[in-house]
């Protein structure tokens, strides 16, 4: 009775680090490697006024700091952005595409306004 006690309690216990193993791992993934990615940027009453459609492109947190960067392919800048912003990592690969539209709304933007950083395109 006790060994099955152990095993439940040491299965509970596995399972919950794997949540956040798995959290880790696409975390750790994708600053190594790429992913995509849909950016916003919020002015100070909460307006969005940048947003960023990225795929595969490796974003980083800047070290002591709230911010993050990473390299616009398109121009090859590097990009920081700091303050008020939200990222969201869209799911996608060359089977899947990515569903940005379902991002959007994580982070209260119209995926199809979402200019190379302006928000919205006109």
């Amino acid at each position: 009775m006790r060994s099955r006690l152990v095993l439940v309690l040491l299965t509970i216990i596995f399972l919950s680090a794997c949540a956040g193993l798995e959290r880790s791992c696409s975390s750790w993934g994708a600053t190594q490697f790429g992913g995509n990615w849909l950016v916003a940027q919020y002015r100070f009453d909460g307006t969005p006024f940048n947003c960023w459609k990225l795929v595969n492109v490796s974003i980083a947190n800047e070290s002591a700091s709230d911010g993050i960067y990473w390299k616009d392919s398109s121009t090859s800048h590097l990009v920081h952005i700091s303050g008020w912003y939200n990222r969201v990592q869209v799911p996608g690969n060359v089977y899947q595409s990515p569903n940005f539209d379902e991002a959007s709304k994580l982070v209260g933007v119209n995926v199809h306004q979402c200019g190379n950083g302006k928000y919205p395109v006109q």
